[in-house]
């Protein structure tokens, strides 16, 4: 995490200019993807009272957030977890604190960034508003993460059909004619291979039916662009749905997931659905980043005009993309890798300028973009704030190259410009 810089003002007094000295700080090691890897999903289905829900709560907790030990041939890992649900009043419904262990790990295990460990509790509740908020403190390093959801827990019990909160799973196995599933806790579908799976429960009061159910993802715009059906007898109380959904042709971005129950003879009419928010992003690039052609044109400060023109070249969104990781991959020092971290990093960079270096250009433009995503951090900045007679300045300077780079804001509005040359940036060394 980027934590916010530190400045010492010091008095200007006699006409003498003065600095404020401060320390930028950014993680040498890419950020995770999501900037975290612990995740939380509550989902919801009915309840065995009248009135009553049951309120389950799903935690992923990446193997990075844990500090592994070796034990013989293998490593262990151990970790407190407290998930806590209040109701809209404040009102402690779950308050539970465990130690879980993980144990027998490999080494390659131990430092994947796509291995987890994944837990579950349930807590009767009522229809109404919850928070739900999950600690994990490592009880090797005792570094604790936090994760929080706000949800709302519908009355299930009431309709003569409703859906139950959609859970989404990334893979489903079938043993003795029991299925079993693995919960994708994570709202990113991007990552697993070609489609994911929906589950739900639909409560029926009003007698055997054969009904249809669609899932429909829709994108920022509303516009629906992907689309699943699937036929299915149900039966008076309690019926397992389930509905496998390619995500193959999903661009970056943010959607809305939908499921709606329609009587087989006419699709047009809903009579129960339910919805919940999902994303596509890729390892390695930031909750940010929703948009690839945004992150091709980002590329222009280490991709050559021919490698930037045959990615802007590529005439559908699987070419695209396949040329787009296929520039990272030729940058990566371990190709094979799940994780590019060199992609990670640049990402990264590109982020955080974004966020701080933005005033009327985006912030990976800016002057103060370009050397940051090329050069990291500076080891220290120098603030000279304005003066009557002088334009405000910042000094960045880099130990580890021996050089600092001079930035002035012109026009007083925060929009500062590098003196040095361009060239001494690029003449520099660099990562990508």
């Amino acid at each position: 995490m980027v934590r916010s810089a530190r400045v010492y003002l010091i008095i200007v007094l006699c006409g003498v200019r003065m600095q404020a000295t401060a320390q930028v700080e950014l993680p040498q090691h890419a950020p995770q993807d999501f900037s975290e890897t612990l995740f939380v999903d509550p989902v919801a289905f009915e309840g065995q009272k009248p009135g009553e829900a049951r309120l389950d709560v799903f935690v992923r907790v990446g193997y990075d957030n844990l500090s592994f030990v070796k034990s013989g041939d293998t490593y262990d890992a151990s970790y407190e977890m407290t998930i806590t649900v209040n109701d809209s009043a404040g009102t402690h419904v779950l308050d539970k604190t465990w130690t879980e262990h993980v144990t027998g790990i490999s080494f390659d295990q131990s430092v994947s960034p796509s291995a987890f460990s994944l837990q579950q509790r349930s807590v009767a509740v009522a229809p109404g508003r919850y928070d739900v908020r999950v600690a994990v403190r490592d009880l090797e390093s005792k570094v604790e993460k936090r994760a929080s959801y706000d949800c709302v827990v519908p009355d299930m019990s009431t309709p003569l059909v409703a859906l139950s909160d959609l859970l989404l799973v990334s893979r489903i196995t079938v043993r003795d004619g029991k299925k079993s599933l693995m919960p994708n806790v994570s709202p990113n579908v991007g990552n697993l291979p070609s489609a994911f799976y929906i589950f739900c429960d639909l409560y029926n009061r009003a007698g055997p039916d054969s009904l249809r159910f669609v899932a429909r993802v829709a994108d920022a715009k509303g516009e629906v662009v992907a689309r699943s059906d699937t036929a299915q007898f149900v039966t008076t109380g309690k019926n397992e749905v389930f509905i496998r959904m390619d995500n193959s042709t999903l661009p970056l971005g943010d959607y809305v997931l939908q499921v709606i129950a329609c009587p087989a003879s006419d699709t047009s009419r809903a009579i129960a659905a339910r919805g919940r928010r999902i994303m596509v992003r890729w390892n390695g690039l930031p909750r940010s980043m929703k948009d690839l052609d945004v992150a091709i044109d980002q590329l222009e400060y280490i991709a050559k005009d021919n490698e930037l023109a045959e990615l802007k070249a590529a005439t559908t969104l699987e070419e695209k993309q396949k040329r787009f990781l296929d520039f990272w991959k030729r940058r990566s020092t371990n190709p094979n890798a799940a994780r590019n971290e060199k992609m990670a990093l640049y990402y990264a960079r590109v982020d955080y300028a974004n966020k701080h270096f933005t005033r009327y250009r985006e912030g990976w433009r800016t002057d103060m973009g370009l050397v940051f995503i090329l050069l990291g951090p500076p080891s220290n900045v120098e603030r000279y704030p304005f003066q009557i007679d002088e334009k405000p300045e910042e000094v960045w300077q880099y130990y580890d190259l021996n050089y600092q780079f001079v930035f002035r804001d012109e026009n007083g509005f925060g929009d500062y410009r590098l003196l040095t040359p361009l060239w001494e940036v690029y003449n520099r060394r660099r990562e990508f």
